[in-house]
């Protein structure tokens, strides 16, 4: 018998609201400045350029890098939201007064849990939400030959398919992470404990094919320790996240050997 204990109110995550438009402020190569109100740390989205009150396009992707009292730097770069070879592109550089769209696909999210019960339990429990079912990236997963999930196949799959927030729960807290960046934005006390636990999440796929070698290729065999890793190496400058891992585990836990921050 599975028993799961949420021990916050996770129903009202601010992350679930409607996407943060802002003009840009200043721009100075692939950094821009606007007024940070509501946004967080490595939220991403895009930038906006209108031509007419009919004409608009989007000309690069933006990731918040740094929030500092009331202004926000956001990290610009190509747009790669739509690969499409036989569409002609634009040469269009961000400028003041461009508009910043961020956390554009946040009402969308997957949903990455050990047992078909604790993602129940959680998905009900997270209001607001339209839900991405795991079955569509395990069979993602299956194409690419990866039973073993890359950071690269979440990021590739969430730009694919306007996926913006990802949700991975570990047996003490549920993280919420930027899909398209896998940047932590929130962690949450979350209890769940179950007599089994699928690999390499719960899905409804009853084997995802693997490629012959390389990277994801190998069975995950251990659910929880793999999730955390991926999220610590990608996150290594997170206080918070070094404090809840340093709580949770020794200080000779090679985990805390990656953190790159100081105490």
């Amino acid at each position: 018998m599975m028993r799961t204990w949420l021990i916050s109110l996770i129903a009202c995550s601010a992350l679930n609201a409607s996407s943060i438009t802002a003009p840009l402020l200043d721009v100075n190569g692939t950094q821009a400045t606007v007024a940070s109100e509501n946004l967080r740390t490595g939220m991403s989205g895009f930038i906006l350029r209108t031509f007419d009150t009919e004409h608009s396009t989007i000309i690069a992707n933006a990731r918040v890098e740094k929030v500092d009292q009331k202004l926000a730097i956001l990290k610009l770069s190509e747009y790669d939201g739509l690969k499409q070879k036989a569409l002609p592109g634009g040469n269009w550089v961000p400028k003041s007064s461009d508009l910043a769209v961020i956390a554009y696909d946040y009402e969308r999210a997957l949903m990455i849990a050990p047992s078909d019960d604790t993602y129940d339990t959680l998905t009900k429990g997270i209001h607001g939400v339209e839900w991405i079912h795991p079955d569509n990236f395990a069979a993602y997963l299956s194409n690419e030959g990866h039973p073993t999930p890359l950071v690269e196949d979440f990021k590739n799959y969430c730009t694919a398919n306007s996926v913006g927030l990802l949700y991975i729960q570990t047996a003490q807290n549920l993280f919420t992470l930027d899909c398209k960046s896998f940047t932590l934005l929130e962690h949450t006390p979350a209890n769940a404990s179950s007599d089994t636990v699928q690999t390499p999440f719960y899905s409804r796929i009853p084997l995802i094919r693997a490629s012959w070698w390389g990277k994801g290729s190998s069975r995950l065999e251990r659910y929880e320790p793999y999730y955390l890793e991926q999220i610590i190496l990608n996150n290594a400058k997170n206080k918070d996240l070094y404090e809840l891992t340093k709580a949770k585990f020794s200080e000779q836990s090679a985990l805390l050997r990656i953190f790159d921050v100081k105490e």
